[in-house]
């Protein structure tokens, strides 16, 4: 993770101004013990503001020994700083130059980025009021939290429908300014002075800067203080010591910028308030994660596809193809989280053995409706040879022959076996089979009287026919 916000902000006390309002500048890095300036006076309201900006980098003078405060700053040079302090704050880094016209580059950067609203006379001097809506604009909103009450037409010189009233309220309240007189007038249409400019610079980037203040009658802000509010933030490590501090609004960026604390690999904040201010009294967490490589060798349980029939016995089994089961090598990348595991993600398998799948036939059996409109339950069918026979009297089980007698071969069939028997030409309905003599495997014999309809028909077309036999519950 990159802190994004501290490197930007010390980027910027070497770079910003000392590229933009130059005439003779002196090193960016230089840190005076006394103003080296013979234009500034000890005793002027913007003079530690000016120093402060010189000594932290954010500004220069035109020559070594002169600032010249009450020069004005042009739209171009304007935009320049805010399309500079905007790229600096998202990247920490400058990377626009000068183009054709010089100010052109930043002047595309600001219409792309929506630091500009409208355009401007690039070449001539920025009023307070264009200055002030370029920089409400050139830093996120989480970057001007609101610590002002500054009610709407609050600001004499700022009715609502001023066109930079947004800009110019945003900037107020969050105190950057508060005005040039005891009414906190902005004077929008006077032009802004290179001291103005610095004051402003310093209280953008240095939170603790920003006035305190309010324009609402009767209100007193709890913030209006000689010392700045503070307040406790604790940040929680997990295999580090905790860092607890009283502090100023500020970012977790800050804090461990400013500490020389750099986050480890693995560590990661709780919250996603690296570069956003942070609330009071905030505790946050930085968990550490790590990962690790895991290789489990597992078997793989074959799988069984069954097929639902009716030619084999309800819950008999036919096994049509065999199975076996497979073996894997798993390969796994493990995210651990304060040291206990937090996730698994399988990278690849490796197939060792592969697992057959195993096929089977399963007896379900069924219903029909026989052609005596009973509606019959089976347990399988089979397709079996049948003849038939006339002979009257008992049969070897001592029962006698019937209209719903069928000798059988007891082997396959037993004796007492309920069954329908039909095809797509013959219905013999409802038998039992009965011991009448030897047959073959799995033929029925059907007996039938000589007067029974069926009987021509089963000898004109043969002694043999295959018959669909259900085997009844």
């Amino acid at each position: 993770m990159t802190n994004r916000m501290n490197k930007g902000k010390t980027l910027f006390f070497f770079f910003l101004l000392a590229v933009l309002l130059c005439a003779g500048v002196i090193p960016a890095a230089a840190a005076y013990r006394s103003s080296p300036f013979t234009d500034i006076s000890p005793s002027a309201w913007y003079y530690s503001d000016v120093m402060n900006a010189v000594e932290s980098g954010l500004i220069n003078g035109k020559t070594a020994t002169t600032f010249c405060p009450n020069d004005y700053l042009t739209c171009a040079e304007a935009v320049k700083l805010a399309a500079c302090l905007n790229e600096l704050w998202w990247t920490g880094a400058v990377s626009l130059t000068n183009g054709t016209p010089w100010y052109q580059p930043y002047v595309d950067y600001a219409w792309a980025t929506g630091i500009l609203s409208e355009s401007c006379d690039w070449t001539g001097y920025a009023t307070r009021g264009t200055f002030l809506g370029i920089f409400a604009r050139a830093l996120p909103a989480s970057a001007l939290s609101r610590i002002n009450v500054v009610p709407e037409d609050s600001i004499p010189d700022v009715p609502a429908y001023h066109p930079n009233a947004w800009a110019i309220y945003s900037l107020y309240q969050a105190g950057i300014i508060q005005g040039s007189d005891d009414a906190h007038s902005c004077n929008p249409d006077q032009f802004i002075r290179r001291s103005e400019v610095a004051a402003i610079l310093t209280r953008m980037m240095d939170p603790s800067a920003r006035l305190y203040f309010t324009t609402a009658p009767g209100y007193t802000s709890p913030a209006a203080e000689s010392e700045t509010p503070k307040y406790w933030i604790v940040v929680d490590f997990y295999d580090r010591e905790d860092l607890t501090v009283y502090t100023e609004a500020t970012t977790l960026g800050m804090i461990l910028g400013n500490r020389g604390i750099t986050l480890a690999d693995g560590e990661v904040p709780s919250v996603d308030l690296w570069n956003d201010w942070l609330a009071a009294d905030m505790t946050i967490t930085v968990d550490k994660y790590s990962y690790a490589a895991e290789d489990i060798r597992q078997i793989v349980p074959r799988t069984t596809e069954e097929i639902g029939i009716d030619t084999i016995p309800r819950g008999d089994v036919n096994v049509l193809q065999a199975g076996a089961d497979g073996e894997s090598i798993m390969h796994y990348i493990v995210t651990y989280k304060n040291g206990m595991e937090y996730d698994r993600r399988l990278e690849w398998e490796e197939v060792l053995t592969a697992m057959v799948p195993e096929k089977v036939e399963v007896g379900v059996g069924g219903t029909f409706v026989g052609g005596d409109g009973v509606t019959y339950s089976y347990s399988w069918k089979k397709i079996c040879k049948a003849t038939y026979y006339n002979l009257v009297g008992p049969t070897y089980s001592g029962n006698y022959t019937s209209t719903r007698t069928v000798a059988t071969n007891l082997d396959y069939i037993p004796i007492g076996t309920r069954m329908y028997i039909k095809n797509d030409r013959y219905d013999f309905g409802y038998r039992v089979s009965e011991d009448t003599g030897h047959l073959d495997p799995w033929q029925v014999d059907i007996w039938m009287m000589d007067d029974d309809p069926n009987a021509p028909l089963m000898s004109i077309e043969g002694v043999v026919r295959d018959m669909e036999v259900y085997f009844l519950d």
